[in-house]
């Protein structure tokens, strides 16, 4: 499945996350990711197909867990992370907004920019 959607604004929570736990990241995804997600606006919601998670007490946010499903981002092997509230189910921007992950920093991101996203369903 690909999508393609628009580069917004995020927080600037995960880049926080992924600093400051950074090897609780590594151990889930088994390699270092660059801090911080790129927020992509694709116009409709997409639930998350969990491949694993990191749980929250893990980081220091026992009521949320991180899910985890690989996906590309203009090419780029990713991971889309969705925050999940576990009393709710909510969590995040919304299934609307991926929030993703990579290893390395993927050139030419700003805010409002069209990238292609391809999730393995």
């Amino acid at each position: 499945m690909t999508l393609r959607g628009e580069v917004v604004k995020g927080c600037g929570h995960f880049k926080e996350r992924m600093t400051t736990y950074r090897d609780v990241f590594t151990r889930a995804t088994g390699e270092h990711l660059h801090p911080g997600t790129i927020n992509v606006q694709v116009g409709e919601e997409i639930q998350i197909r969990e491949e694993f998670r990191i749980k929250g007490s893990d980081i220091n946010e026992p009521d949320q867990d991180l899910l985890f499903e690989r996906c590309r981002i203009n090419g780029y092997p990713a991971y889309r992370i969705r925050p999940y509230h576990l009393p709710t189910g909510r969590g995040g921007h919304g299934d609307h907004v991926l929030e993703v992950a990579c290893s390395e920093a993927v050139p030419n991101i700003e805010d409002g920019i069209r990238v292609d996203i391809e999730l393995f369903r």
